[in-house]
Order: C-alpha cells, then sequence, then structure tokens
C-alpha cells in the first residue's frame, strides 16, 4: 500500500502517481480535485473511467435508446476516486468547521432530497473548486474582505 500522501511531495502542478484505488479511507479532511475536468465547452461530454457501459451500469445505446439516462442517485459519483488529485488545503480551524456543518446541515440533506445517498466527499470538494472557478471575482472580494478586517487596528 503507496503512502496516500505521496503526491503531496510536488505541488508545481506536475502529474503525480495515482491515488491507490485500494486505499479504503480517502481523507476527508483533505482536499482533492480532478486533475483535469471536462471542459465547459463541451456540456454533454462526461467522465471516462475506463469502464464499458455493462461495468459502469450505465444504459447500453442499442437497449437503452436516447431516452434512457440513469438519475444522479443512480449513476453513483460523478468520477472515480482513481482521477483525483490530493492537494493540500489550508484554512483557518473556524472556516473549515463551518464548511463541514454547511456539508452536514445543507449540501448533503439536498442531495439526498435527490436521492443521492453516497455522496462523495470528493464530489463535493470538486463542487466547490467548481463554484470557485466560475466565481474568481468573488473569491477575491472575501479575500480583501477579510484582509480590511484584519488589517492594522
Amino acid at each position: 500500500m503507496s503512502n496516500p500522501f505521496d503526491d503531496l511531495k510536488s505541488d508545481d502542478g506536475g502529474r503525480t502517481e495515482p491515488a491507490d484505488e485500494n486505499d479504503t479511507d480517502p481523507g476527508a479532511d483533505s482536499m482533492r480535485t480532478v486533475d483535469e475536468p471536462p471542459s465547459e465547452d463541451a456540456p454533454n461530454s462526461s467522465v471516462n473511467d475506463g469502464a464499458t457501459p455493462e461495468q459502469s451500469g450505465a444504459p447500453n445505446e442499442s437497449s437503452g435508446g436516447p431516452g434512457a439516462s440513469l438519475s444522479p442517485a443512480e449513476s453513483g459519483p460523478a468520477f472515480e476516486y482513481s482521477e483525483v488529485q490530493q492537494k493540500p488545503f489550508y484554512a483557518r480551524t473556524e472556516t473549515v468547521d463551518e464548511f463541514k456543518n454547511t456539508v452536514r446541515t445543507s449540501i448533503v440533506p439536498t442531495l439526498a432530497e435527490a436521492d443521492v445517498l453516497d455522496e462523495e466527499t470528493r464530489e463535493i470538494h470538486d463542487a466547490i473548486l467548481r463554484l470557485a472557478n466560475e466565481r474568481p471575482e468573488r473569491v477575491a472580494e472575501l479575500v480583501l474582505e477579510e484582509r480590511r478586517q484584519s488589517g492594522p487596528e
């Protein structure tokens, strides 16, 4: 079994060894990101995990037809553990605690309402990073607000 933190050795954006698929504890407190998320230019594209439709449970084109698609509850995680790269995640304890509480009290219940009961931490972390990528100006505003509040007194 390899060290789950091996991929933290180089934080220069270079590709590192893929995570060990046999790890049962993906480290819920660590930030995980997809190396190369699907482009937003192709809204109908999906992540190919290397599984055939029969292996992934996806309907076969010849049997399901174009109208047959799985609901998010039936499809399982959006991407496999082997597609993530563990990265350091630096935040204050109170911010992390608030984030965990929000996940527990808002995000997971919203997913449960959509019958998604097998959410993965990696999916939530990936969604948060995608949201930050969509709203970089808001991220900058939050950094500036915090600096102004904690500035010289």
